[in-house]
């Protein structure tokens, strides 16, 4: 029947408003279980296995008379695979030290030293950090112990200025290296203070016009003279196969 303005309406049963009171709520419980369900059905990659840590070994490797040459401490791994990690050394024949480098997972690192067969030092170089290339000082000495160059390496290659030195104590050569090969100007001497040579280096090759000066000191006609070796005290890329590079 309709009701007149001031009419009270009936009572709703508890039923139905207990019904529409949870349904909101229902509702959202269902929704969030299912979006639960659906994100348990994703699919996340699997994380990276752990890398295989190896096994460390000690090889040595001994001359025919039996004399212990060099021996270095290796990483192998189950696939066969090996890295140098750790100290490697080389032996002069009567067991006095003639070389010491270091390795860490295959990446030179640290002090890197050889020796002549009288204990005196011959070479120091360090490497940094595993993978730095970062300049680090390098030096080479003559077998009187008196320096015979000094300069600085990236990674073992000279680079930047290096200055060559006579077992006397005088300034032989010097100039710039980039990449481990001569580079812009170079001055090589004769005695002390007394020039021999001067002129510029491209990637290690000689260019242009070179002064020459002779034995009284007196410059001739510019030429471009003949190319002539980095020793002593050449520390060339190789070394790192081999660290008894030098003079």
């Amino acid at each position: 029947m309709p009701l007149g303005p001031f009419a009270t309406p009936e009572p709703r049963p508890s039923w139905l408003r207990w019904a529409e009171a949870v349904t909101p709520l229902a509702r959202a419980l269902v929704l969030g279980l299912a979006c639960a369900a659906g994100a348990c059905l994703v699919r996340r990659p699997l994380p990276d296995p752990p890398r295989p840590e190896g096994v460390h070994e000690t090889r040595r490797r001994f001359r025919p008379d039996g004399s212990l040459e060099s021996e270095r401490r290796v990483r192998v791994f189950p696939d066969g695979r090996v890295e140098r990690d750790g100290p490697e050394r080389e032996y002069h024949r009567d067991g006095v030290l003639a070389a010491e480098r270091h390795f860490a997972r295959d990446q030179a690192t640290g002090s890197w030293r050889t020796w002549f067969a009288d204990g005196r030092l011959r070479s120091e170089l360090d490497f940094g950090a595993p993978g730095s290339d970062d300049l680090r000082p390098a030096r080479f000495w003559h077998p009187d112990g008196s320096l015979a160059a000094e300069g600085a390496t990236s990674a073992g290659v000279r680079e930047g200025a290096w200055s060559y030195y006579s077992p006397e104590g005088w300034l032989a050569r010097a100039g710039d290296y980039h990449a481990g090969l001569r580079e812009g100007d170079w001055t090589f001497y004769r005695g002390e203070g007394r020039k021999e040579a001067e002129g510029r280096y491209e990637r290690g090759r000689r260019v242009g016009p070179w002064t020459l000066w002779d034995a009284e000191g007196v410059p001739r006609a510019s030429a471009t003279p003949p190319e002539e070796s980095d020793e002593p005290g050449s520390f060339p890329p190789a070394a790192l196969k081999s660290p008894r590079s030098g003079p």
